[in-house]
């Protein structure tokens, strides 16, 4: 902060003083004819003869009033230059010392009140005037230091948010295929349960790598997609029966088209986490039937999640990708409002994007497509 050029408050009293002083002095001056003549005048009105200085009267009452109409003006003088001092300094306290004081004690009334956005707003520039920007210095520092805190408070819950949110997704998956061990406790085939206990020990592997992923970083926008050759062919087979494990009891149609088996380049866990949020945000507003589709266009893979609900409102459909937003409406406490904002985030990671619509005959319709040729930048 650069040095404020002005009057110090020395200079400015002095300012104030020589006007004091010219008045003072008048005053004095005229106090002291009007005493002295009026002295003259009562003492002419009772002496014997001109030059006498015997009275003509001998009345100790009127002789006390001459002497104070003498002494008068040694008590008038001091009195009239105090009230001009007083008088002086107030008018100095209020046009250079006032509104400094007030403004710096009222910042520090709301700085002490943890209440920071404000501005310290001052005029004058002498020594207070100063001080009332130094205030203020500290003020937006302190604001700062604040907002710079509560932002990274605010993306730690965030995050915290995000990860719990995005770990009920292969709970769930476990979940579905130890209660299919379990219904069909005795009657699976050997081959039927090392296919099960493959799955779940591919999903314990995302669940390891996910959590070792999002502890290395320090907010969403921090995670790098890990480029990877994966089989289309496998995407679509895992993408089938996570869907089908996700709806449960739920009607699950899968589409697919009928392509070669191409080698796309791309993270396939980043993949699998927006589809799980995707049609676990299907389920959460269908009427009894979800529906995905996946297809290779070109070199991006897009696959939309669709299901027969009521469709998103027009709030909705602006705001859904926001993060912590949610539907007034929605009932579901356990809803954070972090599924489509996470898949938005993770699809333009891998170099894609995010659509949020109504389809034709009702009910939602999100399309998320992913970049799969090979690229250095990403």
């Amino acid at each position: 902060m650069g040095k404020i050029k002005g009057k110090s408050i020395g200079a400015s009293l002095i300012k104030y003083l020589l006007p004091c002083m010219l008045v003072c002095m008048a005053g004095c001056y005229a106090i002291d004819i009007i005493m002295g003549s009026l002295y003259n005048w009562y003492a002419a009105s009772h002496l014997a003869e001109p030059g006498a200085y015997e009275l003509k009267i001998t009345d100790e009452r009127r002789y006390t009033l001459l002497c104070m109409i003498g002494a008068g003006k040694y008590l008038i003088i001091p009195l009239w230059s105090a009230v001009c001092l007083w008088y002086t300094f107030r008018i100095f306290y209020r046009r250079e010392l006032e509104t400094p004081i007030k403004a710096l004690q009222a910042a520090s009334d709301r700085i002490l009140s943890d209440d920071l956005d404000f501005k310290v707003e001052n005029s004058c520039t002498n020594e207070l005037g100063q001080l009332c920007v130094s205030f203020e210095e500290m003020r937006k520092n302190l604001y700062e230091s604040n907002y710079e805190l509560w932002k990274s408070l605010e993306e730690r819950k965030r995050l915290n948010s995000a990860f719990a949110h995005d770990l009920r997704t292969p709970i769930t998956v476990l979940k579905g295929y130890a209660d299919l061990v379990k219904q069909f406790s005795g009657r699976l085939s050997p081959e039927k349960q090392a296919e099960i206990l493959q799955k779940m020990s591919s999903q314990i592997s995302r669940l390891e790598h996910y959590t070792e992923k999002m502890n290395s970083v320090q907010k969403l926008e921090d995670i790098i997609p890990e480029e990877n050759t994966v089989l289309l062919s496998e995407v679509v087979c895992q993408l089938r029966e996570t869907g089908k494990l996700l709806c449960g009891g739920t009607d699950f149609v899968f589409e697919a088209e009928s392509v070669p088996d191409e080698i796309l380049y791309t993270d396939r866990e980043l993949i699998m986490q927006v589809f799980e949020n995707l049609v676990s945000n299907a389920l959460r507003y269908t009427a009894g039937c979800v529906s995905a589709k996946a297809e290779l266009i070109g070199e991006r893979l897009s696959i939309t999640v669709s299901d027969n609900g009521k469709g998103f409102s027009e709030e909705a459909l602006r705001k859904a990708w926001q993060p912590f937003y949610r539907d007034d409406k929605a009932e579901n406490d356990q809803h954070f409002g972090l599924g489509l904002y996470i898949c938005r985030l993770l699809c333009m990671k891998c170099g894609g994007r995010l659509t949020v619509k109504n389809g034709a005959d009702g009910g939602g319709m999100v399309t998320a497509d992913f970049s799969v040729k090979k690229c250095e930048s990403r």
